[in-house]
């Protein structure tokens, strides 16, 4: 089956270092990431940058920060991945899915406190799920959750997601 969705989350790599000027930082990201667009091309492939919460890295901790990045480096093989649950940890609004808009191509999904599947909790995704049917989002959503009984958890995780969607109808 071949790959088409490539995630760019890896925020032990692109943590920038103390005294490291955060603007310089970024525009080396900018330039690595004009240079994988051509390549990611040739492959077929679309890399999707993933904004994580400051407890995993100091670079990219928004949606609404990782859309910048795309836009300055202006390649359609290089959008954005919302990842629901490091929205939710860093009080991300799902306005910023709105702006971000067509940059969007993938997202993740699990629930606030312990990062466990939808459902476990009762955290509510609706608000987030209405921003991506406001943008006409038609990719996947993949549960990215520590797994204590993957055979037992599934099911109802799938189920609290559609349930939620379905109320946005």
């Amino acid at each position: 089956f071949p790959v088409t969705i490539d995630v760019f989350g890896s925020g032990g790599a692109r943590k920038i270092p103390e005294g490291f000027s955060k603007e310089e930082a970024r525009d080396q990201f900018v330039s690595l990431c004009k240079a994988m667009g051509p390549v990611a091309q040739k492959a077929g492939v679309i890399i999707v940058i993933e904004p994580l919460n400051r407890s995993e890295t100091n670079f990219i901790n928004s949606v609404s920060e990782g859309a910048n990045i795309v836009k300055r480096v202006n390649h359609p093989n290089i959008r954005l991945l919302a990842d629901i649950y490091h929205m939710m940890r860093e009080s991300e609004g799902p306005e910023s899915i709105v702006e971000a808009g067509k940059l969007l191509r993938h997202c993740h999904i699990a629930e606030k406190e312990t990062r466990s599947a939808p459902g476990a909790k009762g955290d509510d995704f609706t608000p987030y799920f209405a921003a991506l049917r406001k943008i006409g989002y038609r990719g996947a959503i993949s549960i990215e959750s520590g797994w204590k009984d993957f055979g037992a958890e599934i099911g109802p995780a799938i189920e609290t997601m559609k349930k939620q969607w379905a109320l946005l109808a």
